[in-house]
């Protein structure tokens, strides 16, 4: 059974979707899936879509390993 997202707030949900999701982007930092819904969540019970930087140089690796489009302007939700 596949539970339904509710929250998708970017950029964090695009980046997680584009990287494989939340299981395989938990995995490869190491952290638990209810994390990378936490950044998707709104304030004060999430980040309100923001990407802690400490993670930025792990996801732009992963982006660059699996030859996905993800840059830091992207991470930082800068619009050009």
């Amino acid at each position: 059974m596949t539970i339904p997202t509710i929250h998708k707030l970017d950029p964090a949900f695009t980046t997680v979707e584009k990287l494989g999701g939340k299981a395989e982007v938990a995995d490869a930092l190491g952290l638990d899936k209810s994390t990378l819904s936490r950044w998707c969540q709104p304030r004060p019970m999430g980040t309100g879509g923001v990407i802690p930087q400490r993670y930025w140089p792990k996801l732009l690796w992963m982006a660059r390993m699996k030859r996905v489009p993800i840059s830091v302007q992207e991470l930082a939700a800068i619009e050009a």
